[in-house]
């Protein structure tokens, strides 16, 4: 297929589209005035993998009907080929994802709006990152993408979640629609390329160079999730090399420094340190996320600068067995890379939740939800 051309003429009207599906759900919701009773149904899904629950207004339970069926290009073998880079790389999956997919999103200044007027993913960064991390593994887990499974019901989850945003920061009388509407479907399409495209640009970063096949069956997977979300036909590239034309479209486009950008990513550096706590480790977060998005991103949301110096000298530092000098970057930034993502899974998903999953929920407004 042809490549296509991401000039402003196709990317600059899809800062007003939403997702007419999920939107129009959420509003015979509010309408009808459930929103509580239908946050409480849906928490009754559990695992993301039970049936849809009765009684749920029509166009919800149409919404979660339609919206579960694989588009027919789906490839189960790509899939299952994509699905098993994840028990391969889970550490440099899940570092990757906090300190490049997530930058990268937060340095583009007009969709961090949505975020940063958002309470419920602003207070209690712990757990929204543990959710986006939980999701990753949802989505990535052998089988998930089956109709109706826990990878395609919590995609499900995310995409009713996004239009809840819509619903209530359009109503908002500080949402400057200069802006574009909130999570529109450029921010969405860039989100999926943040996946797609930067995950394998970031295991190439820190010296595990994909081989093409299976790259390309990563990037599949995730345009099927991106399909299962609401992203436009139109901004769901087919090939890894179209997505990646995309991507460096929007960051073009997008990228600027906000003091939403930069607030957003100290909340992850923040994380980072939580995980990896002690002095010895400080300067894993800035060196990993300039390592992986460069210098100029890394600067729009204020990263501070990379040290590696103290990791690679200090003999009581973890990362230091087996590399003796701060110029070896990549061993030593992959080293880092390795134990910061086994412990964002390990740790996180498991321990810090008592074995319990982290659960996205359909909020009822924009502040954190108690349970």
């Amino acid at each position: 297929m042809t490549p296509m051309k991401w000039t402003n003429d196709l990317l600059d009207p899809l800062r007003k589209a939403g997702d007419p599906p999920a939107d129009a759900a959420i509003e015979e919701i509010y309408a009808l005035g459930r929103q509580e009773q239908v946050r409480e149904a849906l928490l009754a899904l559990d695992r993301n993998n039970l049936s849809v629950p009765a009684g749920l207004p029509p166009k919800l339970r149409e919404f979660f009907e339609h919206g579960a069926v694989l588009p027919s290009w789906a490839d189960p073998q790509l899939i299952t080929r994509g699905q098993g880079l994840l028990g391969r790389y889970q550490g440099h999956i899940g570092s990757t994802l906090l300190c490049a997919s997530l930058p990268l999103c937060y340095g583009c200044a007009d969709g961090a709006q949505v975020l940063a007027r958002s309470t419920r993913l602003t207070q209690g960064v712990y757990r929204r990152l543990m959710e986006t991390s939980q999701f990753v593994v949802d989505v990535l887990d052998t089988g998930s993408l089956e109709e109706g499974a826990h990878g395609v019901r919590s995609a499900q989850k995310i995409r009713l979640l996004h239009a809840t945003m819509r619903y209530h920061l359009s109503r908002k009388d500080d949402w400057d629609t200069s802006w574009g509407l909130p999570v529109n479907q450029e921010d969405l399409a860039g989100t999926l390329m943040s996946f797609s495209v930067t995950i394998p640009q970031g295991l190439a970063r820190l010296g595990v160079e994909l081989p093409a096949r299976d790259r390309d069956a990563f990037f599949h997977l995730w345009r099927i999730i991106g399909h299962i979300l609401g992203v436009d036909e139109q901004t769901n590239p087919t090939t890894f090399e179209d997505g990646h034309a995309l991507m460096n479209a929007i960051l073009a486009r997008q990228q600027k420094p906000s003091e939403a950008g930069t607030s957003l990513t100290k909340g992850v550096l923040d994380f980072i340190r939580e995980v990896l706590p002690g002095p010895l480790l400080t300067g894993v977060g800035p060196s990993l996320i300039r390592h992986l998005i460069g210098d100029r991103a890394a600067d729009i949301v204020s990263v501070p600068a990379a040290d590696l110096t103290q990791l690679a000298f200090t003999a009581q530092s973890p990362l230091s067995l087996g590399y003796g000098k701060a110029g070896d970057a990549v061993p030593l930034l992959a080293k880092a890379s390795n134990e910061l993502g086994l412990a964002l899974y390990k740790q996180g998903l498991l321990l810090t939740n008592k074995g319990r999953r982290y659960q996205w929920q359909v909020p009822t407004g924009l502040t954190p939800t108690a349970h």
